[in-house]
């Protein structure tokens, strides 16, 4: 199928999954990805360059299982894009968190269009209830203001395309008052839909204190929820859960309100989990994990603890595959992720990202 064809196909699957939320069967996934897979190699020059060097062609594999992942490392050092990179009307670009501002890594991104077409489903069924618009009270900063944060442009396309009444943005860069967050929880509760507060883990934790220290309990209507991003990467001493039970009982809502969303600058689709403790994330049937072995990058069974690999075809236009250096365990389609594997890069990662820079020699 040609690229363009290939994409539109995409585009078009996600936005009928969005009006009939069905599974699709492994046969149906496998048969894009590999159609996605077969468009990389040929017009994704870095990558191509590499599965090239590692014997893997579309004519040699049967199942999407085995698509090479490019590993996030990668993305520090080349250009991980479907045609010339500098068509990239968008760069996301990774926090710089772990490894500092200069091991940043970039995702060129060609067509927003397939990144809204994947993001909107899944969130207004996973935070929504399949409702097409809510007050939504957003604490985060625009894209122009992010530096490439796929998150920032995630949380503008939210807010412009499901935000109804009630709707506001407030950026904490401005500084967060408790005035500010009563008043705009008390306007957004007046025009009876739910109210979808958003933020990051960490932004969420000043509210929670803020709203302590005036004591401020504030009823939103049925079907709100409060959802948090990030969880306690990289910030020792947050507590995720305790951020966000208090923020519940101060709303009114149960435990079932509380959502964490997971997302990844090298991933154009998301997770959700719902609740306090023991956060199963959900996908759309686009995005399928694997969890392999650190050492050997083998499958490990359900339940066992190793390396988060995911396939995601909203990455038609970069790499379907990406290998990261996260920890988590598989329960069917649900993904528990349990942090940032420590110390060294695990010798799977270290290997596949030597072995596809070589390649680019």
């Amino acid at each position: 199928m040609p690229a363009t064809a290939l994409v539109e196909t995409l585009e078009a699957a996600f936005q009928e999954w969005d009006q009939d939320p069905q599974p699709w069967s492994d046969g149906r996934f496998g048969a894009l990805a590999l159609e996605a897979f077969a468009l990389q190699v040929d017009a994704n020059i870095p990558y191509g360059r590499y599965c090239g060097a590692i014997g893997v062609d579309p004519a040699s594999i049967l199942s999407w299982r085995e698509i090479p992942p490019a590993p996030t490392a990668a993305f520090r050092s080349v250009d991980l894009t479907v045609g010339d990179p500098a068509d990239a009307v968008l760069r996301f670009r990774t926090s710089g968190t772990t490894r500092g501002e200069s091991e940043r890594g970039v995702h060129p991104i060609r067509r927003p269009a397939t990144y809204e077409a994947a993001l909107r489903g899944p969130f207004r069924h996973a935070v929504l209830a399949g409702a097409d618009e809510a007050s939504v009270i957003l604490l985060h900063g625009p894209f122009t203001a992010a530096a490439g944060s796929s998150l920032a442009w995630m949380f503008d396309d939210v807010l412009a395309h499901f935000g109804g009444a009630g709707s506001t943005r407030l950026d904490p860069r401005d500084g967060l008052t408790a005035r500010a967050l009563t008043e705009a929880l008390e306007s957004a509760t007046k025009h009876g839909t739910p109210v979808i507060v958003l933020g990051t883990t960490l932004v969420l934790a000043e509210v929670a204190d803020l709203l302590d220290q005036v004591e401020a309990a504030i009823s939103l209507p049925p079907g709100s929820r409060v959802m948090d991003t990030g969880g306690s990467k990289g910030r020792p001493g947050l507590d995720r859960r305790a951020t966000m039970a208090a923020l519940v009982s101060r709303f009114g809502l149960d435990e079932r309100a509380a959502v964490n969303e997971f997302g990844m600058t090298e991933l154009l689709s998301q997770r959700y989990g719902t609740g306090i403790e023991d956060i199963w994330l959900t996908g759309p049937p686009w995005l399928r994990t694997r969890v392999l072995d650190p050492v050997t990058l083998e499958e490990l069974p359900d339940g066992a603890e190793g390396l988060l690999c995911h396939y995601d075809l909203a990455n038609v236009g970069s790499v379907v595959a990406v290998l990261t250096e996260d920890r988590g365990r598989a329960r069917g389609e649900a993904i528990q992720w349990l942090g940032r594997t420590p110390g060294a890069v695990p010798r799977g990662c270290s290997l596949a990202t030597a072995e596809l820079l070589e390649a680019q020699s």
